[in-house]
């Protein structure tokens, strides 16, 4: 069966010769050499990862690129025990056109594969592989053990973002002391930016005292696939009623639970006062959402869209903002 790395694209060359395979590469095609790239990408593919989930990391990498030129390092380690400590080394570029004829946007991507022995050298191989004048991220995909990749201390401290999806990494990840938690995000939080933003322009139209006064619970409802995304909603939504005045710690229950229902994804609000209601009800299979409001102003209701972020634009969401 081959590896993550055995099945990435790209010509496997010489560790030792990883810039000189890429200038040849470059030397090779018509591309200018202006190749003006914006930052580094470490994407870091965990034990968990299967042969074709790389394969779709792989893509989000490219898709990536397309809107910010980029050089990427995809990590590959071997999960065989093992005293070898050689690392083997793939390379790839590609380049687009961007939004005029001029306008070329490239991606040269490097997969490096380590057996857990070579760990110590992998620092020193991967500095080497970056552009040093250009910001650093890194992105852990699918790790089993927040202590294992603590070990990692360079690419968490020297990144301007460590990224990760709450939805498919240890669960140990969201409690776990990351040396640099300011540079921390979440995936599963950023690719929930639309929906939050429609939630949030509805219920701006409420002044925070008619929000907050009588607020009895908090209820999301979500298929199960989707626990990481409603976490990160009623994260949200506790952050915006503390801003509003609200004590979230007495009074108000808070309750997340998963139903058997495709698409479904709701947020409620339940007040002292039945007559007052809030309650955004999405159907994501159709990329639909229905808000009924009414605070005590009347009643108004609203249809609107509602889909997550692709994964692209989730990592760029994380990466800069």
């Amino acid at each position: 069966m081959p590896t993550i790395f055995e099945v990435l694209p790209g010509m496997e060359v010489p560790v030792g010769g990883i810039s000189r395979s890429f200038a040849k590469l470059w030397a090779d095609t018509e591309v200018s050499e202006q190749k003006a790239m914006q930052l580094n990408l470490v994407v870091h593919l965990g034990f968990a990862t299967t042969t074709t989930d790389a394969l779709e990391q792989f893509q989000v990498a490219v898709r990536l690129a397309q809107r910010y030129p980029c050089r990427v390092v995809f990590l590959c380690p071997v999960m065989e025990d093992t005293s070898q400590v050689e690392l083997r080394a793939k390379i790839y570029g590609e380049c687009f056109t961007g939004k005029s004829k001029g306008d070329t946007r490239c991606i040269e991507i490097v997969a490096l594969s380590y057996p857990l022995a070579a760990k110590a050298y992998l620092t020193d191989q991967v500095s080497i592989c970056l552009s040093t004048d250009l910001p650093l991220y890194y992105w852990a995909h699918r790790f089993t053990s927040s202590q294992r990749m603590g070990t990692y201390h360079y690419l968490l401290t020297r990144s301007q973002r460590v990224m990760f999806d709450s939805a498919i990494v240890s669960k140990d990840a969201l409690s776990y002391a990351w040396p640099n938690i300011s540079a921390v995000r979440d995936l599963a939080y950023t690719r929930t930016l639309p929906l939050r933003q429609n939630i949030g322009q509805f219920i701006s139209r409420y002044a925070p005292a008619l929000i907050i006064d009588g607020l009895k619970g908090v209820t999301i409802h979500h298929r199960a696939q989707l626990a990481a995304e409603a976490r990160c909603l009623l994260g949200w939504v506790k952050k915006g009623l503390v801003r509003s005045g609200a004590n979230v710690d007495e009074g108000i229950n808070f309750t997340v639970t998963p139903v058997d229902c495709p698409g479904c994804f709701s947020l409620e609000f339940t007040y002292a006062d039945a007559g007052k209601i809030f309650l955004w009800s999405a159907d994501l299979e159709k990329n639909t959402a229905e808000f009924t409001g009414d605070l005590g102003t009347g009643k108004s209701t609203q249809t609107v869209g509602a889909h997550f972020l692709s994964p692209e634009s989730s990592l760029a969401e994380a990466m800069f903002f």
